[in-house]
C-alpha cells in the first residue's frame, strides 16, 4: 500500500457517533416538547439555552474555523481560549482535528481525499462521513496550530474540554436556578442537534444547492439560507473563493455575524491583521463567472445561428470590461499611494489629478458594466 493511500477514508461504523447523535437528536426534538408541555419553561431555562445556541457555534465559526482553520486573522490569548473553550461545548471534535480535515477539504474537495465529498452523495457529505467511514487524521497540515500549547492541550484533553463546558457548565447553572432538567433537555440536547444539523448543512446543502457567483465550476455554493442558521458561513461559493478572508457575506447587507464579531474584536484590541481581499479581486471573479456561465450556456445550445458572432461579442466585451476594471484598479492604488506617503509640497494639486484619475477610471468601468450587462439583449438581435 502507498504511504499516500493510508489516509484515504474506508467504510467502518462508528457506533459511538451514532449512538450520540442519536441519543441527542431524540432527548432533544421529542423530549424537550415533552418537558415543556409538563413543567413550562422560564425565563432562565430560555437565556441559558439562547446564550448556548449563539456562543457555540460562533466559537467554531469565528474559532475553529476562521482563525484556526484558515488564520484570516490574529487573536489574543483571551480570545484563543474562549473559543477552544466554547468550541468545544459544540462537540464537533477538537479544534486541532477540525482544522486538519477542514484543510483537507479545501484542498481534495469534491475527490476521494475530501473527507466529506458531495460526490458521495448527500447524506455521505451531512453526516454519512462521521458515522460510516474512518479516515485517519496525519495533522501534516496543521503544523502551525501543533505550536501552539493550548491548542495541543484542548486536543489532547478533548473529552475533558467538551464535558466541562458542553454538558456540566450548563448542568450547573440550570441547577443552580432550580431548572437541572430543562438545561439538560434544552441548553444540552436540543442545542446540540440543532448545531450539529445546522454544521452539515454546510457540507451538504451549500455544496448541492445555492449559486455559484465566484466561481462556476466548484460544487460550493451560496446559500442564504444556510448562512441564516449558520451565523455566516452559508457563503460557501465565495468562501472556497477566497479562504483567506476573514468575511465569508462580504457584502455589507450579508447576514454574516461572525464577521460582525471578529470586526468588534479588531475595534476592541483583541484581534488584528484581518485579511481582506480586495474588491477588485472579488468584482474580477465575479465578472469571470458571468462570462464563463455565458458562454458555457451558448456553447451547449447546438442550435444558436451566429453562435461564434455572438461568442465574439461576449469576449470582447468582457476584455474591455476587464481591461477598464485593471485602470480603474491601478489608478485608485496610484491614489491610495499618494495619500499614504502624505506630500507636503504641492499636494492639493498631485492629490486632485490622482482623484480625478481614479473617477475617470472609475466611470470608464461604470459604463462598461452598463455594456455588459445590455449583452443579453444584443445576443437576442442577434440570434
Amino acid at each position: 500500500m502507498a504511504q499516500d493511500e493510508v489516509f484515504f477514508p474506508v467504510r467502518k461504523t462508528n457506533w459511538v457517533n451514532i449512538v450520540f447523535f442519536s441519543i441527542t437528536a431524540f432527548l432533544g426534538v421529542v423530549g424537550t416538547p415533552i418537558y415543556l408541555y409538563y413543567f413550562g419553561i422560564s425565563a432562565s431555562e430560555i437565556l441559558l439555552f439562547v446564550f448556548y445556541l449563539i456562543v457555540a457555534p460562533l466559537s467554531i465559526t469565528s474559532g475553529y474555523h476562521r482563525l484556526f482553520a484558515h488564520v484570516t486573522y490574529q487573536a489574543n490569548a483571551l480570545v484563543r481560549f474562549l473559543f477552544l473553550f466554547f468550541g468545544a461545548a459544540a462537540y464537533e471534535q477538537s479544534a486541532l482535528k477540525w482544522a486538519s480535515q477542514h484543510r483537507d477539504h479545501h484542498r481534495y474537495v469534491d475527490t476521494e481525499r475530501d473527507p466529506y465529498s458531495i460526490k458521495k452523495g448527500f447524506f455521505h457529505a451531512h453526516m454519512g462521513w462521521l458515522l460510516f467511514w474512518e479516515r485517519p487524521i496525519h495533522y501534516e497540515n496543521v503544523k502551525d496550530l501543533q505550536k501552539s500549547r493550548l491548542i495541543s492541550h484542548q486536543h489532547r484533553y478533548y473529552r475533558i474540554w467538551s464535558l466541562t463546558s458542553g454538558i456540566l457548565l450548563p448542568l450547573l447553572i440550570g441547577a443552580l436556578t432550580g431548572h437541572l432538567i430543562g438545561a439538560f433537555f434544552l441548553s444540552v440536547c436540543l442545542r446540540l442537534a440543532l448545531i450539529h444539523h445546522a454544521t452539515f448543512c454546510i457540507n451538504s446543502v451549500c455544496h448541492a444547492f445555492g449559486k455559484a457567483t465566484f466561481d462556476i465550476y466548484s460544487s460550493a455554493r451560496d446559500h442564504w439560507a444556510t448562512a441564516l442558521m449558520t451565523y455566516g458561513e452559508g457563503y460557501h461559493n465565495f468562501h472556497h473563493h477566497f479562504p483567506a478572508d476573514y468575511r465569508n457575506g462580504v457584502r455589507w447587507y450579508q447576514w454574516d455575524p461572525t464577521k460582525w464579531l471578529i470586526t468588534l474584536l479588531e475595534k476592541a484590541g483583541f484581534a488584528w491583521n484581518l485579511k481582506r481581499v480586495s474588491r477588485f479581486r472579488i468584482l474580477a471573479a465575479k465578472l469571470t463567472a458571468e462570462n464563463q456561465r455565458i458562454c458555457d450556456q451558448l456553447k451547449t445550445d447546438r442550435y444558436i445561428p451566429n453562435l461564434q458572432t455572438i461568442l465574439t461579442l461576449v469576449n470582447t466585451h468582457y476584455e474591455k470590461l476587464r481591461q477598464a476594471l485593471s485602470d480603474w484598479e491601478r489608478s485608485a492604488k496610484e491614489y491610495q499611494d499618494l495619500l499614504s506617503k502624505r506630500i507636503a509640497h504641492r499636494s492639493d494639486v498631485i492629490y486632485q489629478e490622482a482623484l480625478y484619475r481614479m473617477c475617470e477610471a472609475r466611470g470608464r468601468f461604470r459604463h462598461s458594466l452598463t455594456m455588459w450587462h445590455a449583452l443579453p439583449r444584443k445576443r437576442l438581435a442577434l440570434a
